[in-house]
């Protein structure tokens, strides 16, 4: 591209000069500064030509009709040539907010702008050449601030299966019914609510996370977006289960009592039986004759009993009965065991209660007698007795809850 020329003639003259040989002195001076001269003019054409053209328009984008945020972030496409913009944000004819250096294509206002009434903003670009066109207006409203508050709805999705909570909009109290022996003092509750915010005490609640002590009634306070507030007391209690109840995946044997190991005063726990039986015959052992170390008598030995006779034994396995106890999973639980002495004697006590056929007469208990014979009860006559541990006696498998 052609940027300068020379002068057609006293460019040539000048040249003619400087170049001709003999020229006098003072010829050749005045010839290099008119050179000089000339090319300081052929720069400035050049520069001339070269210079920084302003923005062009810009397109701004949001915020536009009705919006909830009294501090909205402003968005704009992107203006050719721009390295920076600024924002006028009017209440009719009334400059509101002027926001300059902006060198982004977006700005968020940190004072609140006024709600329900009509307002307009523009963006433009610059550069070192100046200020570009403004893009066209866009009109948005900020609307009231809701006053809306409600818990609509309410569970705790961490149990297994989730409990659902009944709310009472009327009496704004939400009720829960968990498992028995559920641990009420860490719940986390999964809620929906219309409200801005939510808090139990000073403390924000965030659904699905906040863990929470429901001993005693909580109450979860709602704050809506025009700062009122509404409380839902929350109550949390545990299931009543009775001997007999179809519960955990078998049938509640037995509820554990004040001085029993386990008992815990406001809690129901207790020991689950298999429905049926696991087998009418099979070994106590895996045909080793071994002390294992399984005495527990009490209840709740039984787990522990059925963890050392498969140490002893072996890997678990289903050709003896604390195996085949351990490899029971009714109701998807893999935590049976075979029952302790006393265990299996609380199973016996409450088998009308228990409902259903013990086809076997005598069943095992996990509870080693010596090196060659364990516990047994006749479910009969109720009879404990000691038999060889190869002989072939029933299985029910027990879990604690």
């Amino acid at each position: 591209m052609k940027t300068s020329t020379w002068p057609d003639h006293a460019g040539s003259r000048a040249r003619s000069a400087v170049l001709r040989p003999g020229a006098p002195l003072a010829a050749a001076v005045t010839a290099l500064i008119l050179l000089a001269c000339l090319l300081v003019v052929a720069a400035a054409a050049g520069t001339a030509g070269a210079a920084v053209a302003k923005p062009a328009k810009p397109v701004a984008k949001t915020p536009k009709g009705t919006i909830t945020s009294a501090t909205p972030t402003f968005t704009w496409a992107k203006a050719k040539g721009a390295t920076k913009y600024e924002v006028w944000v009017y209440q009719g004819s009334k400059l509101v907010v002027k926001k300059t250096g902006v060198t982004t294509t977006s700005w968020k206002t940190t004072a609140a702008l006024p709600r329900t009434v009509a307002l307009t903003w523009k963006v433009r670009g610059s550069n070192s050449a100046g200020a570009g066109p403004w893009s066209l207006s866009v009109a948005f409203t900020i609307s009231a601030p809701s006053s809306a508050k409600a818990i609509t709805a309410f569970s705790f999705h961490s149990l297994n299966p989730a409990v659902l909570g009944a709310i009472d909009q009327d009496a704004h109290t939400i009720s829960l019914t968990v498992p028995s022996g559920t641990d009420v003092k860490h719940l986390v509750a999964t809620f929906t609510t219309t409200g801005a915010s939510v808090k139990v005490g000073s403390t924000t609640q965030t659904s699905g996370s906040t863990v929470n002590d429901f001993t005693n009634p909580v109450t979860y306070t709602v704050t809506a977006g025009d700062s009122s507030t509404q409380d839902y007391v929350v109550t949390v209690t545990g299931r009543t289960v009775h001997v007999g109840e179809a519960y955990g995946g078998g049938i509640v044997a037995y509820i554990y009592q004040s001085g029993d190991p386990g008992y815990v005063a406001g809690e129901t726990h207790g020991l689950i039986v298999s429905s049926g039986d696991v087998t009418s015959a099979i070994q106590w052992g895996n045909g080793n004759y071994v002390t294992t170390g399984a005495t527990g008598t009490a209840l709740g030995t039984g787990r522990a009993n059925t963890d050392a006779i498969i140490l002893a034994q072996g890997p678990t396995a289903t050709s003896y009965a604390a195996g085949l106890a351990r490899a029971y999973t009714g109701g998807g639980h893999s935590d049976w065991y075979l029952p302790s002495k006393v265990e299996l004697n609380k199973v016996y006590l409450n088998q009308a209660a228990i409902g259903g056929s013990f086809d076997a007469l005598v069943y095992w208990s996990s509870t080693e007698l010596s090196a060659v014979s364990a516990s047994t009860q006749n479910f009969s006559n109720g009879k404990m007795s000691t038999d060889v541990k190869g002989d072939q006696q029933g299985v029910r498998a027990v879990r604690s809850f």
